[in-house]
Order: structure tokens, then sequence, then C-alpha cells
């Protein structure tokens, strides 16, 4: 009965057209719960805002984030099981004790990797405002920007759902699983930026189901990538 047992990550290829069956899917969870949805993402927008009155409360948000996010997606994983949801849910994480160190030195890793990618931002918006634009300036922008989404793009959904608590681990899992999927990830930035463009012609109201949907559809891009596999042979060991 104390025989530990070793646990394999599993990072799936889904096919390209898997980022339509997302959207479809995160259509249906959102209809289960609209209103919860949309004021989870509408908090967490006004609270984005807020947060670059002054840099003390860009580190505060920043620091927050990783909770908040597992918060959203703790609620979406309810609504597969076909539970019901409150706004308070986004909060619910803040709680789990276990998670806040992981979540931490997530939200700290996240702030260090930025710091290039914000010198590169000024750098370009100097450039912009001088009339002229380095090739080479933009292209780095443009690799830097990649690297630090796909480092963190699954990071919290790792920590929290699949309980990793090495930040090289995680990271690594995210960024291979970006990697091995960058077709469907592709097709989804496009139909994401169709359903903005959706969003422009409504003057901006349709974004009040368009960005909720999208956020649950990423998270279900998640659940496609990964899976786990049970070896009772081994000891406990998370693998990527």
């Amino acid at each position: 009965m104390d025989q530990k047992v070793q646990v394999k990550l599993i990072i799936r290829r889904v096919p390209m057209q898997a980022a339509l069956s997302w959207l479809t899917k995160a259509w249906e969870l959102f209809r289960q719960a609209p209103s919860t949805l949309i004021a989870m993402v509408a908090f967490t927008t006004v609270l984005s805002l807020v947060a670059q009155l002054h840099p003390v409360l860009g580190v505060i948000l920043v620091l927050a984030n990783p909770f908040l996010t597992a918060g959203f997606y703790k609620t979406i994983v309810l609504l597969q099981q076909q539970q019901t949801v409150n706004f308070q849910l986004l909060f619910s994480v803040f709680k789990e004790e276990r998670y806040r160190r992981t979540f931490i030195r997530l939200a700290g890793a996240n702030l260090l990797a930025n710091i290039p990618l914000m010198l590169l931002a000024a750098q370009m918006m100097e450039q912009t405002q001088a009339g002229v634009v380095d090739p080479v300036t933009m292209f780095l922008l443009a690799a830097v920007l990649s690297l630090v989404f796909m480092l963190f793009a699954y990071a919290v959904a790792i920590a929290y759902f699949l309980n990793e608590q090495r930040l090289q681990a995680i990271l690594t899992a995210s960024l291979t699983a970006c990697w091995r999927n960058v077709g469907a990830l592709t097709l989804f930035g496009i139909l994401s930026v169709g359903l903005g463009m959706l969003g422009v012609v409504t003057l901006g109201f349709a974004f009040i189901v368009i960005v909720p949907l999208l956020q649950v559809a990423f998270f279900l891009s998640f659940s496609a990538f990964f899976a786990l596999q049970l070896d009772n042979s081994a000891p406990a060991v998370l693998e990527v």
C-alpha cells in the first residue's frame, strides 16, 4: 500500500484543426456560467489597468496573477464537471497553501523574464518616434516575446493541476508543449485575431464575450496537450 508510483508527464502533439474544437467546447462551457466568467475576466482586466498606475501595484499584480489564473482555471474544471460556480472561486487558490511557494517563484521568474522584453519594447518605441526602425530590434523583440510566452503559457496549469513544484520542469514542459503544437497554437492565434476583429466591428461590445471565451479555449488546449501515465515499477518522479 505504501508503494510509490512513477508519474511520467506525457506531452501530446495534436492536429492543427484541434484549435477549432477548443473554441467549440469553450462556447459550451461559457454558456453554463456566462455572468461568472465575464465578471472574472472584467475584474482581472480592471486590476491590470490599475496596476499600470504605479510600479509597486504592477509587482503586486504579477505576484497575485498565478493565484487568480489558477482560480479561473479551477472554475473551468468545475464547469466541465457540471458543478455550480461563483465569482469567489477566482480567489479560492489564495487559501491553498501548498501552491504559494511555487506560484511566487513563477511570478518572480516571469517578472525577470519580462525585463529584456520591456527594454526591447522601449528601444523599439524610441526608434519609431525617431522614424527609424531597426529590423534586428524587431526580430529580437518578436523572438523574446515568443520565448517568454512559451515558457509561461501553461506554467500555472502545470503547477496547479499536475502538482509540479520544480520551476525548471514547469517551464520546460510549457515550452515543449508550445513547440510541439505550434501549428494548433498558430491557428488558435489566427482565430483569436479574427474574433478580435469582430469585437472591433461591434465597437468593443463583443469583447465582453470574446475575451472570456478565448481564455477558456486556451485552458482547453492545456487539457489537449498534457496526459499522465503511471508506472508502478519505479519511485515517484515527474518526468517531462
